[in-house]
């Protein structure tokens, strides 16, 4: 192969590979119990995503990786750059440039991931949700949490409404760890729509009430399994509220007690969650849970346990209300009334695509995985994006490159490095 071609070779793998991961393309939004999405139901991409495509993309999908993934991909790449540099050298044997290198990289990753964490940049949300429906959210945290501290300790309710509205929902629970920071009387109807909750910290588990504005005192539920049940017993009948099992705690250390706790009262259960330590639920066993709540008549929902961090929304879910749209009224009685009556069908899970925690991808690929999968979901203007960069970035290498091998080396004639 010649120098010229070989200049090309890296830009010529990456788009065929682009390419090829668009014949493979899947729905960038399904419903996890299978049920099909309503007609014209959508991700909108704001149009920085499409100019900045590979850095916009790239911030989303590592956002919905699990914690084991995240720690996968972090060791994968580090080996993978370890090998390349590796070989480089073995050509080269300059030590304090790869030195250099190994710094710049270094640097680079870490800048990413920081402006991928603090930055609250535009979202890709959902757009077409059929009139007669609301997008919701039923688990997210304020700065009343103990867990939302240090960098995000600005991160209120407002901040929280905010990161909705970009997201695309009309309405969310605020359900703070074991407080309230929420006063139906002082709610704005400024859209999206703030629904009071509370996530209690019971004995080995974590239970989110829904409508209640009570505080709970979780000292008699911490116990033992005994004190779960109860607080399952008392949600409706002393909190008037919908109780729902969230991950991972019920997967970790109840996952034989489900059966009892739908015996106690347990209005419903998350099946996705996008929390980095929760998204670890397998398919197999999220269906179980599914097949569980479906038996039961009891809700199923995804949510995005939100404490500040990232702008990425992985998950909605799809109400009916009977008085129409939120933007008719406030939607938060409605929703509850549609929760208490509707059981299993009374919310449609809507999640995006992403490399799964139980994915086929070997662990030690997981940032090639993490691409491919990106890829895959990618409507077409953001493949313009990514190759518009790709190409972009080859041609000023192959610039670069060659004013480089004008420059003469120390004791070389300019007409000889010509």
């Amino acid at each position: 192969m010649t120098p010229d071609l070989r200049r090309w070779a890296a830009p010529l793998t990456i788009t065929v590979a682009l390419l090829v991961a668009r014949v493979a393309s899947v729905p960038a939004i399904t419903d996890p119990t299978g049920a099909p999405l309503p007609t014209g139901l959508s991700l909108s991409t704001p149009w920085l995503h499409v100019v900045a495509a590979p850095l916009f993309t790239l911030w989303d999908g590592m956002s919905m990786l699990s914690m084991s993934r995240l720690e996968s991909c972090l060791l994968g790449l580090a080996g993978l750059y370890v090998l390349w540099r590796v070989i480089r050298w073995w050509q080269h044997r300059r030590v304090l440039r790869e030195l250099g290198y190994a710094a710049l990289a270094l640097v680079g990753f870490a800048l990413f991931v920081v402006a991928g964490a603090i930055w609250h940049r535009p979202m890709v949300s959902l757009t077409g949700v059929p009139g007669g429906m609301v997008a919701v959210d039923f688990h997210s945290h304020s700065n009343a949490s103990h867990d939302v501290e240090g960098i995000m300790q600005n991160w209120d309710v407002q901040a929280v409404r905010r990161w909705h509205a970009r997201a695309g929902f009309d309405a969310f629970f605020l359900t703070d760890h074991n407080t309230q920071n929420t006063n139906p009387r002082q709610i704005s109807t400024e859209i999206p729509y703030v629904c009071p909750g509370i996530e209690v910290s019971a004995w080995r588990a974590h239970v989110v009430l829904l409508g209640t504005s009570d505080v709970v005192d979780r000292g008699p539920y911490a116990q033992s399994l005994d004190g779960v049940l109860a607080l399952l017993r008392d949600a409706s009948a002393k909190f008037k509220a919908i109780s729902i099992a969230s991950i991972p705690e019920y997967e970790r250390n109840h996952w034989d007690n489900l059966e009892s706790w739908v015996a106690a009262g347990l209005g419903g259960f998350e099946i996705v969650n996008a929390s980095p330590k929760a998204n670890e639920l397998s398919r197999v066993r999220r269906d179980s849970v599914i097949a569980l709540a479906r038996r039961t008549d009891r809700i199923v929902v995804g949510v995005s346990d939100q404490h500040g961090w990232g702008a990425t929304s992985m998950v909605w879910n799809l109400v009916s209300v009977s008085d129409g749209s939120a933007r008719s009224g406030d939607p938060c009685t409605a929703i509850l009334g549609r929760l208490t009556n509707s059981g299993f069908r009374a919310v449609q899970v809507v999640e995006r695509h992403r490399l799964r925690a139980d994915s086929t991808w070997p662990a030690w690929l997981t940032a090639i995985g993490l691409v491919w999968e990106t890829w895959r979901a990618m409507s077409w203007p953001l493949v313009v994006g990514w190759l518009a960069w790709i190409w972009l970035g080859a041609a000023l290498a192959v610039r670069f490159g060659r004013d480089r091998s004008l420059v003469p080396t120390q004791g070389e004639s300019p007409e000889l490095a010509v």
